[in-house]
Order: structure tokens, then C-alpha cells, then sequence
């Protein structure tokens, strides 16, 4: 099986691609094209053109979570494609927002987006087989959730309520050799999202995604970045579970990818990457 990474924050020098914040990979699995995620704009349509890939032909697209550079690209794919099943969890349509000190920024989309495209959009609350031995699936909390899930937030009666992440999913691809996970951000954390995988669908064979260790940054000041302790704890997991392949980028954060790669077999993923499981 092929991962194609359709959009990433960041492209090999003096690449064609198109770079920006956001994360979409393409994949085939039981005669199915799969779409997972969609960046925050329509970049990752001119990069799949270059790849090769006609996304008019998806079959199925899965939204991790509600956030823009992750469904801020659906309504350009959407436009393009008439006919593929779109699968995201339910309170993705809620009004998200991040607050980031003395700032509220808004992350999620307008209502008027779901108004103009619901119709097209299957919302699921359980866990979803979206086509054979491929999964869209809720997230069990095994431990803490990451430092930066503190700034987030949905607006509920008028009031903003700490967001109880219920937005979010991963995808869990069988395969021969074990589980494939897919990640968008990993907000619930990474460990609980792969213990969760483990309980659900077995061992675990490779991690692909956004694992959203390196905080952000507000006002030039870097908050809420996990702790050397809790990098150290998720390449142990990698280890203790015999974790083959585990490629990463997007909202990881170059330092803390750097330590994972001196910890464990992590890889960086980049836009227009071909991973190969």
C-alpha cells in the first residue's frame, strides 16, 4: 500500500509542490480511493495533479476533526468530486476556537460552509467501517490529554466551553502485516489514540500523521509544548509495542521530531511523499 501526502507544512527543496498549514494523504484499499483530510485550502488538489491522482475519482474522503487545516480544503474538493462518500464525527460543526493567551482565534468552520454542503456530508458519532478493513474511529482517553487540548475551546449557548474533543477521529487500516493508524493532530494524544487502536483492531504496524507536540506560539512566545519526559514516553510506546514504520510532520514540531528521531524509527513526512507500507 501507497500513502500519498498531498499537503504537508513543508515540501523538499526546490520541489513543484505546494506547501502550507495543513495535512491530506491518499490512499487505495479493498478497489476504494480514500481521501483523508484536506488541508486548509485547495493546494493539495494541484499537488495530487502532479502525483497523479484524479481526486474527481474518490470514493470516500474522512475528516479527522474540525479544525481549518484540516477541512478548510473540503469545499474545493467537493466542488471537484460529486460523487465521494464524506465521513467526519458529528461536532465537527460545532463553533471551534483556540485561545492563545489574550487571543481567541477562530479554527473551525462557519456555519454557512455545513449550510452550503451538508447534504453531501455523513456525520457519524461510533466508530465507522468506511470501506473494508478500513476504519473511522472515536478516541478512548487511556491518560492525560496533550497541553495544547487546554486551549481549546466550542461555543455552546452563547459561552465558550473547553472542548471535550469530541470532534476528532483517526483511521485504522488493516493490512497483513498489522494496523495502520492515520493521525490528523493526535489532540487527544498520540498514546491514547494508539492504545486505542491496539484495544479495537490489534497490533500495530505503522503511525502516519500529525502528532501536535510542539504547542504554538502567541505573542512570539512558544506555550503549551509537551515535555521532553512525555517525547521520551511516547518513543518508548513505539518500542514497547513494536511499531515499524511511524512517519510524522504537520503540528509535531521540528524539535520535538528531532528527539523523536534520535529516540526512535521516526521519519519525517514532507508534501508530495510516497510512503510505501
Amino acid at each position: 500500500m501507497k500513502i500519498y501526502t498531498l499537503i504537508e507544512n513543508t515540501k523538499p527543496k526546490g520541489s513543484a509542490y505546494l506547501c502550507e498549514h495543513g495535512l491530506s494523504l491518499y490512499f487505495e484499499r479493498a478497489k476504494k480511493r480514500i481521501l483523508f483530510d484536506t488541508g486548509s485550502s485547495d493546494s493539495f488538489i494541484y499537488n495530487a495533479t502532479l502525483l497523479g491522482i484524479d481526486l474527481a475519482k474518490v470514493d470516500i474522503c474522512v475528516i479527522s476533526h474540525g479544525h481549518y487545516d484540516h477541512i478548510g480544503g473540503l469545499s474545493h474538493f467537493l466542488d471537484i468530486n460529486k460523487k465521494a462518500a464524506v465521513y467526519m464525527k458529528r461536532n465537527a460543526k460545532r463553533n471551534l476556537y483556540t485561545k492563545k493567551l489574550f487571543r481567541l482565534e477562530q479554527t473551525g468552520m462557519p456555519p454557512s460552509f455545513f449550510e452550503k454542503y451538508g447534504k453531501r456530508i455523513t456525520f457519524i458519532d461510533e466508530d465507522t467501517e468506511v470501506a473494508s478493513g478500513v476504519y473511522a474511529a472515536n478516541i478512548r482517553k487511556h491518560r492525560h490529554y496533550p497541553q495544547y487540548s487546554s486551549m481549546m475551546y466550542f461555543e455552546q449557548d452563547g459561552k465558550l466551553v473547553h472542548d471535550d474533543l469530541s470532534h476528532e477521529l483517526f483511521i485504522n487500516i488493516e493490512t497483513g502485516d498489522g494496523n495502520v493508524v492515520l493521525t490528523g493532530c493526535a489532540h487527544h494524544g498520540l498514546i491514547n489514540i494508539l492504545e486505542t487502536a491496539g484495544e479495537k483492531y490489534g497490533k500495530i504496524y505503522a503511525v502516519i500523521g500529525g502528532f501536535h507536540l510542539n504547542g504554538t506560539k502567541s505573542f512570539g512566545i512558544r506555550i503549551k509544548k509537551e515535555s521532553h519526559h512525555e517525547i521520551r514516553a511516547i518513543a518508548k510506546y513505539f518500542e514497547k509495542n513494536g511499531i515499524r514504520k511511524i512517519y510524522t510532520g504537520h503540528c509535531t514540531g521540528e524539535k520535538p521530531l528531532e528527539k523523536l528521531k534520535m529516540l526512535s524509527r521516526t521519519k519525517k513526512m514532507q508534501t508530495g511523499d510516497i510512503i510505501k507500507i
